[in-house]
């Protein structure tokens, strides 16, 4: 298991208030702080290089360390609660899955509505979600976990523990799916692939009752399955899957037979659906899917970090591109912020000392028209420490500062044909030190 490179986004659950943020790890996650009274006040992350994402929520409330002996354990998949708490829709309890144990649960499970993710072959590198007086929402980044050769996540299955086991993957996509779902649940499930390779068909023993085919075309070059949704339940005295929604890029498909008893569903993102388990006999008993990440991001390139090396290592990376720089400064820079193009926020790195905050200033970048390619700066002797004294950011159509007092060692990084995606460092009562993570325009 190696550095962050394409992820696949599962959630999240929760609510809809306060701000988005996210923390992707550049490793694993190591360490997880939960902060609870009654309900999860707050999260804090640390990875295995030692970067820490700040706090997402609100001060106060009773403190959970959960370390993770990575890389011999790893997180693996989360489970938990969401409700009303005075008003609003937050997380009110929160476990933590590894390889090895779970840990938890934080906060209180009665009186919330239940949310886990059956997954398997996975390891989660970062989390997102939203936050403001509490932890309003939270959902994952996951990757193969490198055993897995096929490159694929488990998920579920749902449904029932009759008939056989099925499990395929396939190495192009998933080009046809044949679904034979009369008005009462789903008899049976073909798949063709890119290649003209046929699996299936899984279930349909019973020859007893209607038939109704539907066939399903996915072209896979404008078109590919991401996910699916349904329903299972008890039809004739057997727990089967009732009914069958796929879910691809451009649309939903479906959905097929009687969308009656228990519902599922994946809400996941940046992923390709490459093969199907689950269990079938006279019906289909049970479906799961195996997905791989398939967002198109490649790995991004580190440089820096510059300036001193007091604080904590801290670290922000983005799917796409940058278009809001928040940071407060005097003599110094006194705290860094960001916000990618989805709107979803950064922790603040940097200002912890509440008597010297700073002047707010605010960088906003038109994207896609303008794009974020380079950053440079000065450094040095600030209250003892070594810091950054100032910095400026480069567009490809303009620059925004400089930022703070430029007094100390300059540094600039003189590269084309990029986009910065993410930036690293170290932060404690100020920016002691930054760097940042650039992709090639094409990757982008």
């Amino acid at each position: 298991m190696g550095s962050l490179g394409a992820v696949i986004s599962l959630g999240p659950w929760g609510g809809s208030g306060g701000d988005n943020w996210s923390f992707k790890a550049s490793r694993g996650i190591t360490q997880i702080i939960v902060y609870e009274d009654v309900v999860i006040k707050s999260v804090f992350f640390k990875d295995a290089n030692g970067y820490v994402s700040g706090k997402f929520g609100s001060a106060g409330g009773q403190e959970r360390k959960t370390e993770i002996r990575w890389p011999s354990e790893y997180l693996k998949s989360i489970s938990g609660t969401y409700g009303n708490h005075t008003g609003n829709l937050v997380i009110r309890s929160l476990s933590l899955i590894t390889n090895l144990t779970t840990y938890g649960p934080f906060g209180t499970t009665a009186g919330g509505e239940p949310f886990s993710i059956p997954i398997a072959d996975s390891v989660i590198v970062g989390f997102h979600g939203r936050a403001g007086f509490f932890l309003d929402a939270i959902g994952i980044f996951v990757q193969p976990v490198q055993a897995d050769a096929s490159g694929s996540i488990s998920f579920g299955p749902w449904g029932g523990s009759g008939g056989k086991a099925f499990d395929f993957r396939v190495g192009s996509w998933i080009k046809e799916i044949i679904v034979d779902a009369p008005k009462t649940n789903i008899k049976s499930i073909a798949f063709t692939d890119a290649n003209g390779h046929k699996y299936g068909k899984f279930g349909g023993k019973d020859t007893d009752g209607t038939s109704d085919e539907k066939k399903i075309e996915i072209n896979g070059l404008s078109e590919y399955l991401t996910s699916i949704s349904g329903t299972y339940g008890n039809y004739v005295g057997l727990n089967v899957i009732t009914s069958l929604s796929f879910t691809t890029n451009l649309t939903t498909h479906g959905p097929f037979g009687a969308s009656t008893g228990t519902s599922f569903s994946l809400p996941i993102q940046g992923s390709l659906v490459n093969g199907f388990h689950g269990r079938a006999g006279d019906f289909l008993d049970a479906i799961g899917i195996r997905a791989k990440p398939w967002d198109g991001i490649e790995e991004s390139i580190s440089i820096g970090p510059w300036g001193g090396s007091g604080g904590s290592p801290w670290s922000y990376a983005t799917n796409e591109g940058i278009n809001q720089i928040v940071i407060n400064v005097g003599s110094n820079i006194k705290s860094i912020s960001f916000q990618d193009t989805t709107g979803i926020a950064s922790a603040t790195f940097g200002g912890n000392n509440p008597n010297d905050l700073g002047e707010r200033k605010t960088v906003q970048i038109n994207w896609p028209s303008e794009h974020l390619i380079s950053i440079s700066g000065t450094y040095g002797a600030f209250a003892r420490l070594q810091t950054i004294t100032s910095l400026s950011f480069t567009t490809n159509l303009a620059t925004y500062g400089p930022f703070g007092s430029s007094s100390g060692t300059s540094f600039s990084i003189p590269i084309s044909n990029n986009t910065i995606v993410g930036f690293h460092g170290k932060a404690g009562d100020y920016l002691d030190a930054i760097g940042i993570f650039v992709k090639p325009e094409n990757a982008i």
